[in-house]
């Protein structure tokens, strides 16, 4: 899962309908792969985690009144995953939000209040 290319969930689920109860959340700050590889740590083994990703303009004060934008479709990973895989995924989302809507990509060069809501929750496909 999302070692050697981003697994969609989709790809092992064929469903256009994905309600994620009870999740955990953390943060991303565009600094660079070590707190996705730190992510990554904290996970278990042998276990499958489905994740949706939200960019939004203030990490500092993440709720549910902050606009955040979905940056993909939900993707699944393991603690085998590439972090430098998930990483490049990230920007390029970004990237291509920023062209959609017209959104300064300087966003991505470091600001601190800036980042990505990362849910996710086990997930067990078999």
């Amino acid at each position: 899962m999302s070692i050697n290319k981003i697994t969609y969930l989709r790809d092992i689920i064929h469903n256009d309908i994905l309600i994620l109860n009870n999740v955990t959340t953390t943060i991303f700050h565009f600094s660079d792969t070590i707190e996705i590889t730190q992510f990554l740590d904290s996970l278990e083994q042998d276990k499958v985690y489905v994740v949706t990703l939200e960019f939004t303009y203030s990490s500092l004060i993440h709720d549910s009144d902050i606009p955040s934008i979905n940056l993909s479709k939900p993707i699944l990973i393991t603690k085998n995953s590439n972090p430098r895989l998930i990483y490049k995924h990230i920007k390029n989302q970004i990237f291509e939000i920023c062209n959609t809507f017209l959104l300064d990509d300087s966003l991505i060069s470091g600001e601190d209040s800036v980042g990505v809501i990362v849910k996710y929750r086990e997930i067990n496909l078999f």
